[in-house]
């Protein structure tokens, strides 16, 4: 079955690390710099730079992660996600959308984990509008 990519941890992580470079350059900026020297300026700089190459680290686990992707899913945080279909909430769709009986009942729930159960119907609704036709240009040869 399909399993969505865990983007939610290096987005978290980059988050964060953002923030603290944010508070790296606020505290740079301050008035707390006055009088502190040189050496208090490279200290700071050096803790930039230790932040930045965590930044760089999140960036290469998000590219790991979307990368593993195959083309018809969604790597994507959790919060852009939709819930599984339960099999109350399937029977529903069925009885409310004749057209989905078409496909099997694994199917509709493959497709509407990655795309969503209206984009199953609409595929369903194109496909009934289109078999007519395509099984008449069958029957013809």
């Amino acid at each position: 079955m399909y399993k969505k990519p865990d983007l939610d941890t290096p987005l978290a992580q980059l988050r964060e690390n953002t923030a603290a470079w944010k508070a790296s350059m606020a505290r740079h900026s301050s008035d707390e710099r006055q009088g502190k020297g040189l050496a208090w300026d490279v200290e700071l700089m050096e803790e930039r730079d230790d932040i930045a190459a965590k930044i760089v680290e999140d960036f290469g686990a998000i590219d790991t992660v979307m990368s593993e992707r195959r083309v018809i899913d969604s790597a994507a945080p959790a919060a852009w996600t939709i819930d599984r279909l339960t099999d109350e909430q399937l029977a529903a769709c069925k009885a409310d959308w004749p057209e989905l009986g078409m496909f099997a009942d694994a199917t509709v729930r493959q497709m509407a984990d990655v795309v969503g159960i209206r984009m199953v119907r609409a595929m369903a609704q194109e496909a009934v509008r289109r078999a007519p036709g395509i099984l008449q240009a069958r029957e013809s040869k």
